[in-house]
């Protein structure tokens, strides 16, 4: 598990007005929120990898098909001696209503629900650092807020030049998926190259939506290219970076506090 820590440099900001002071600290709560969040995000997908891989698909297929046989071979008294085609699509049919449901009831997930898993959680990570752009953005414009904060929102900007995009296509798919842009009246994509270890379209003119490229959660933007979010320890370490500066660059009073709990 990883566990990303940030040191407050103390309980309470210094500030002359308290109001201030107190909205402050709550965009800065909001921001450490959104700092765990992401960091759950991450461990939930990193585990769900591992999972992935551990997993032996020859041995379960193996298993999946000798169960299947003995349902088979029990619901096969129910017909006697009739063999049409019609009576072993329905042998067909229950026995697989039968095994599925078994499996269900023991805890194993449908395919279509493991195969998702993984997108779900890469999204979660996906948001909380869009929420968490959006806060600092905000904070940024405080007035009195040290200069720094700036800075640092730009910092961020850089290093994940992708995240607004990507983050948008991901709240509007029923655009993308269309061929269509951003705004009240989007105009077609014009799809650009995309070279990646996943696809290879030098000429473009190929949409991608919603797709993991190993710890790459990616999909054409709104621009037509094609963008990328990873959801790693290094894109979370970058993000510590970021917020533990954010809090240096305030004034505290107060003894420091190791975070999370």
């Amino acid at each position: 598990m990883y566990v990303f820590e940030i040191t407050k440099p103390g309980t309470w900001l210094e500030s002359e007005d308290r109001d201030k002071g107190w909205k402050i600290e709550q965009l800065l709560r909001h921001l450490e929120s959104q700092f765990y969040e992401a960091n759950l995000a991450l461990n939930l997908f990193i585990s769900f990898l591992n999972r992935k891989r551990q997993t032996d698909p020859r041995e379960q297929w193996e298993a999946d098909a000798n169960r299947r046989s003995e349902i088979s071979r029990q619901l096969e008294q129910k017909y006697s001696s009739n063999t049409s085609r019609e009576v072993w699509d329905q042998l067909h049919f229950e026995t697989e209503v039968v095994f599925k449901r078994e499996q269900w009831q023991k805890g194993r997930l449908p395919r279509e629900f493991e195969h998702n898993e993984g997108f779900i959680y890469a999204r979660a990570f996906l948001y909380a650092l869009d929420a968490f752009d959006k806060f600092l953005s905000v904070l940024s414009k405080e007035d009195g807020v040290p200069e720094a904060i700036t800075v640092l929102h730009g910092q961020l900007g850089e290093q994940f030049a992708d995240l607004r995009g990507v983050r948008n296509t991901a709240q509007h798919l029923e655009d993308r998926a269309r061929g269509l842009g951003a705004g009240r009246n989007p105009r077609p994509l014009d799809l650009q190259p995309i070279e990646n270890q996943m696809i290879n379209a030098p000429n473009g003119g190929v949409l991608m939506l919603n797709c993991l490229n190993g710890t790459k959660y990616g999909s054409t933007m709104a621009d037509g290219h094609y963008g990328e979010v990873d959801v790693s320890p290094d894109s979370m370490g970058k993000l510590q970076g970021i917020f533990q500066e954010v809090l240096n660059a305030f004034h505290w009073r107060g003894p420091k506090q190791h975070c999370p709990s």
